[in-house]
């Protein structure tokens, strides 16, 4: 799982919150009325929405780049199939060899479950400075509430706080970057024929691009 430095996502705070009580030393920062608690999470929400809307009234948030037009980390991009925002990235050792990973809070916004694979295949992983793409075997996910093991679905309409695993050939390709580039295209429905199951797959407009400090680059 993720070993770094990352900030806590709404996402996180909800799964605190509700096994407070599988933690005897959460459960005394936490009421034990579950109504209470909900109404701790909306009082975050609330302040959350204000502190943002007072950093848009002084200037508004950190800027893309304006070399690759990427966005800051933390800023949440929809696919129209799932939404995934990046949080951090670095490089650690998985059991094959290296792997760069990446903290993502994610949700499947349709109505049937999502593979796993196809946030793989609407993705791509560019190490900066260089621009190599990682294009090696498809990344894992694994799901902080649960890291045992990966996943190979996501259930409709539920939050995530997980951590995406892309295995690195070549550890030589992360030698000097500072930087991951993860860019994500828009899904793409396309009807199929009869009674078969449509199937989604990576379109040409892109939902945006997030730059990651890399940990350990």
């Amino acid at each position: 799982m993720f070993q770094g430095t990352c900030p806590a996502s709404p996402v996180e705070f909800l799964f605190v919150v509700q096994h407070a009580d599988a933690d005897p030393r959460r459960s005394r920062l936490l009421p034990a009325d579950p109504r209470r608690r909900v109404g701790i999470v909306v009082a975050t929400g609330v302040l959350s929405v204000v502190a943002l809307a007072a950093v848009v009234a002084f200037g508004g948030l950190e800027p893309a780049d304006t070399r690759t037009g990427s966005l800051p980390p933390g800023t949440e991009l929809d696919t129209l199939r799932y939404r995934v925002t990046p949080l951090c990235a670095e490089i650690g050792r998985g059991e094959s060899g290296p792997e760069v990973r990446i903290r993502v809070d994610v949700e499947n916004t349709g109505s049937e479950p999502l593979e796993v694979s196809h946030i793989g295949q609407t993705s791509r992983f560019v190490l900066e400075p260089g621009g190599t793409e990682l294009a090696g075997p498809p990344p894992s996910l694994r799901l902080v509430r649960h890291p045992n093991g990966p996943v190979t679905r996501l259930q409709p309409h539920m939050p995530e706080a997980a951590v995406l695993s892309l295995p690195v050939e070549d550890s030589g390709q992360l030698e000097g970057p500072t930087d991951l580039v993860m860019t994500v295209h828009r899904s793409e429905r396309i009807s199929a024929s009869g009674d078969g199951a449509p199937l989604w797959v990576r379109g040409a407009l892109v939902a945006g691009s997030v730059t990651l400090p890399l940990d350990g680059g």
